[in-house]
């Protein structure tokens, strides 16, 4: 996993999550003080320091070492358990009233673990699936088409969404993978806007914690992020806001065993 391999950075550059989520948690889901949450691919904390903050205990499952062992440094309270594992392979017992994945679901096999989530979960918990999207497709900003003609100039071969949606805004094809199995649903679809502000330097962080940029080699890397850093300095005068949607899935436990 590359993510593991620069903990500091990702937990620097990768944001959190609009306030708007949580209250959605707290009055949907139950979240609130002595919850039971399990929390899959939890990074360095991004969302678990509110589920903290709101009083959880969250057992949170993390395959990256590095990213699970700064999550251990940066919250020391004994309502945090952290796991080493992949999701399908963790020993976990439960039972939890909320499962959660943030800007994670996609890494897990679908297969082994919505069976796993329903073992987990009794009926009448949640399960609460999110992505931050770092961009807003439906507001195009000059940013973005300066952001798109870089990709063209310096990694014309990288593979770039063309035309329509990202999957994370697409509900049907999420609805349909998490209500198979008739474990869960039915799903609800919450899209929050908001503003990522970007420095140069804030913005060379964020890109180089995506995976497409952690794997290029290091001078196709360096073209790319020096390249946005000079965007952002130069022609938006060191500072960019820009529009970003959290797509946002919640799907109640059914009674189906």
């Amino acid at each position: 996993m590359a993510f593991n391999n620069d903990p500091a950075t990702y937990t620097d550059a990768r944001p959190g999550y609009p306030d708007e989520l949580y209250a959605l948690l707290a009055e949907r889901c139950g979240l609130a003080a002595g919850a039971r949450v399990l929390e899959i691919g939890p990074g360095t904390g991004q969302a678990s320091q509110r589920l903290l903050a709101e009083g959880a205990h969250v057992t949170a499952v993390e395959p990256g070492e590095q990213l699970a062992a700064v999550l251990s440094q940066r919250f020391p309270t004994e309502r945090l358990e952290v796991i080493v594992a992949d999701f399908e392979d963790a020993d976990l017992t439960g039972p939890f009233d909320l499962a959660v994945a943030a800007t994670s679901f996609h890494w897990v096999n679908l297969g082994r673990s919505m069976p796993e989530l329903a073992r987990l979960i009794p009926p009448g918990g949640w399960l609460c699936i999110w992505w931050n999207v770092f961009q807003d497709p439906f507001k195009p900003t000059a940013f973005r088409d300066a952001l798109d003609q870089l990709y063209a100039d310096v990694l014309p071969d990288l593979k770039r969404p063309s035309g329509g949606l990202p999957d994370r805004l697409q509900p049907e094809s999420w609805t349909r993978d998490l209500e198979a199995g008739g474990w869960f649903g039915p799903v609800e679809t919450k899209f929050l806007s908001w503003d990522n502000p970007l420095t140069p330097q804030r913005a060379r962080e964020l890109w180089s914690t995506f995976s497409n940029i952690i794997n290029l080699d290091a001078e196709r890397r360096s073209r790319f992020l020096d390249g946005l850093e000079a965007i952002v300095r130069d022609r938006f005068g060191g500072l960019v806001q820009d529009p970003c949607v959290t797509a946002v899935y919640l799907a109640p436990r059914t009674g189906h065993s």
